[in-house]
Protein backbone atom coordinates (compact mmCIF):
# COMPACT_ATOMS: atom_id res chain seq x y z
CA UNK A 1 0.00 0.00 0.00
CA UNK A 2 1.48 3.53 -1.02
CA UNK A 3 1.66 6.78 1.62
CA UNK A 4 3.29 7.18 4.68
CA UNK A 5 2.65 4.86 7.57
CA UNK A 6 2.82 6.55 10.81
CA UNK A 7 2.92 4.28 14.17
CA UNK A 8 1.64 5.91 17.17
CA UNK A 9 3.07 4.23 19.80
CA UNK A 10 2.28 3.82 23.83
CA UNK A 11 5.19 4.04 27.06
CA UNK A 12 4.00 0.57 27.67
CA UNK A 13 4.83 -0.77 24.75
CA UNK A 14 8.50 0.89 24.97
CA UNK A 15 9.11 0.10 28.11
CA UNK A 16 8.40 -3.37 27.69
CA UNK A 17 10.82 -3.59 25.69
CA UNK A 18 13.13 -2.58 27.99
CA UNK A 19 16.87 -2.45 26.82
CA UNK A 20 16.15 -3.50 22.99
CA UNK A 21 14.08 0.05 22.84
CA UNK A 22 16.78 1.12 20.47
CA UNK A 23 16.40 -2.15 18.47
CA UNK A 24 12.71 -1.81 18.17
CA UNK A 25 12.87 2.09 17.10
CA UNK A 26 15.39 0.71 14.18
CA UNK A 27 13.09 -2.42 12.99
CA UNK A 28 10.22 -0.16 12.26
CA UNK A 29 12.14 2.93 11.07
CA UNK A 30 14.04 0.82 8.92
CA UNK A 31 10.41 -0.92 7.35
CA UNK A 32 10.07 2.80 6.18
CA UNK A 33 7.46 3.75 9.13
CA UNK A 34 7.74 7.34 10.98
CA UNK A 35 7.04 6.68 14.64
CA UNK A 36 5.67 9.41 17.17
CA UNK A 37 6.58 8.03 20.63
CA UNK A 38 4.07 8.92 23.62
CA UNK A 39 6.99 9.51 26.07
CA UNK A 40 10.13 11.61 24.69
CA UNK A 41 13.19 10.09 24.60
CA UNK A 42 15.89 11.03 27.19
CA UNK A 43 18.73 12.63 25.75
CA UNK A 44 20.77 9.14 26.51
CA UNK A 45 18.19 7.49 24.69
CA UNK A 46 18.43 9.81 21.50
CA UNK A 47 22.35 9.67 21.77
CA UNK A 48 21.94 6.04 21.50
CA UNK A 49 19.94 5.72 19.09
CA UNK A 50 21.68 7.47 16.90
CA UNK A 51 24.93 5.78 17.50
CA UNK A 52 23.16 2.62 16.28
CA UNK A 53 22.10 4.23 13.30
CA UNK A 54 25.30 5.56 12.24
CA UNK A 55 26.22 1.42 12.50
CA UNK A 56 23.65 0.81 10.22
CA UNK A 57 23.89 4.13 7.45
CA UNK A 58 24.06 2.60 4.00
CA UNK A 59 22.89 2.78 0.32
CA UNK A 60 19.68 1.14 1.47
CA UNK A 61 19.52 2.74 4.70
CA UNK A 62 20.52 6.52 4.35
CA UNK A 63 19.44 7.16 8.51
CA UNK A 64 16.84 8.99 10.53
CA UNK A 65 15.64 12.08 11.76
CA UNK A 66 14.53 12.61 15.14
CA UNK A 67 12.82 15.48 16.93
CA UNK A 68 11.79 15.41 20.71
CA UNK A 69 9.25 18.03 22.24
CA UNK A 70 9.35 18.40 25.87
CA UNK A 71 11.19 15.68 28.04
CA UNK A 72 14.65 16.28 29.61
CA UNK A 73 14.73 20.03 30.65
CA UNK A 74 17.27 21.20 33.08
CA UNK A 75 14.26 23.77 35.02
CA UNK A 76 13.60 23.18 38.59
CA UNK A 77 10.54 21.54 37.57
CA UNK A 78 11.95 18.95 35.96
CA UNK A 79 14.84 17.96 38.17
CA UNK A 80 12.02 17.39 40.70
CA UNK A 81 10.10 15.07 38.72
CA UNK A 82 12.99 12.99 38.27
CA UNK A 83 14.20 12.94 41.70
CA UNK A 84 11.13 11.20 42.31
CA UNK A 85 10.77 8.66 39.15
CA UNK A 86 8.83 10.33 37.17
CA UNK A 87 8.97 11.96 33.70
CA UNK A 88 8.41 14.87 31.72
CA UNK A 89 5.82 15.38 29.73
CA UNK A 90 6.52 15.54 25.59
CA UNK A 91 6.81 12.76 22.86
CA UNK A 92 9.58 12.33 19.98
CA UNK A 93 8.83 11.36 16.56
CA UNK A 94 11.69 9.08 14.63
CA UNK A 95 11.53 8.61 11.27
CA UNK A 96 13.53 7.48 8.05
CA UNK A 97 15.41 10.45 6.46
CA UNK A 98 14.34 9.37 2.96
CA UNK A 99 10.75 9.83 3.98
CA UNK A 100 11.23 12.98 6.02
CA UNK A 101 11.88 16.52 3.71
CA UNK A 102 12.38 18.51 6.90
CA UNK A 103 11.29 18.98 10.86
CA UNK A 104 10.55 21.95 12.20
CA UNK A 105 10.24 22.47 16.08
CA UNK A 106 9.15 25.40 18.63
CA UNK A 107 8.81 24.95 22.04
CA UNK A 108 5.03 23.85 21.56
CA UNK A 109 4.72 21.98 18.20
CA UNK A 110 6.67 19.66 15.48
CA UNK A 111 5.73 19.90 12.16
CA UNK A 112 7.15 17.31 9.98
CA UNK A 113 7.24 17.60 6.28
CA UNK A 114 7.57 14.11 3.91
CA UNK A 115 8.47 13.30 0.71
CA UNK A 116 6.44 12.25 -1.57
CA UNK A 117 6.37 8.34 -2.68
Amino acid sequence: MKGIHIEFVSSSVLDREGENKTDYILDNVREDRILVLENPLSREEEKNLIKETMKLVGPKFPGIEVSTLGGDSDGLKASIIRILGGKSRGLTVIGPSKLIKQIKKNPTSIHLFTKRR
